[in-house]
């Protein structure tokens, strides 16, 4: 059996349908184009413009969560410079250096994977904060 060949809704160029088939490609613009074989027309399902415009939204939107996660990070790492720096009275000159350090991101951490450190200041503290609120 033979092709039959229709028109592009969107830019007029020959389109081939094979028999039986309802769904091609126009391969001029690009389009997705269905044939509906009871009106006999093509219909355009999507361009080619629509499809970069979704692929352009969907890359602004990772670009646009990287970029939140990374100023989600930075407010955190001044906040807890921030603690670092307000606890060294109660913690002492080292340890509230070596969190400073460790908050603005200068080393990995006291083991390596930064969690430890972190983890025995804010204990610390806050028994530092329970003492001096129970005295």
């Amino acid at each position: 059996m033979k092709d039959e060949t229709r028109h592009c809704p969107n830019c007029s160029a020959p389109v081939e349908i094979p028999v039986g088939e309802t769904k091609a490609v126009c391969h001029f613009c690009e389009s997705r184009l269905r044939f509906l074989p009871e009106a006999g027309e093509m219909e355009v399902v999507r361009t080619r413009e629509e499809m970069k415009y979704r692929e352009r939204v969907a890359v602004r939107q990772i670009v646009l969560q990287q970029q939140l996660q990374k100023e989600e990070a930075e407010a955190w790492r001044r906040t807890a410079a921030q603690v670092a720096i307000s606890a060294a009275p109660l913690l002492g000159a080292a340890v509230a250096r070596g969190v400073f350090h460790l908050a603005l991101g200068r080393r990995p951490g006291c083991i390596g994977c930064g969690c430890l450190l972190p983890l025995l200041t804010l204990f610390a503290l806050a028994a530092a904060l329970l003492f001096a609120a129970l005295s």
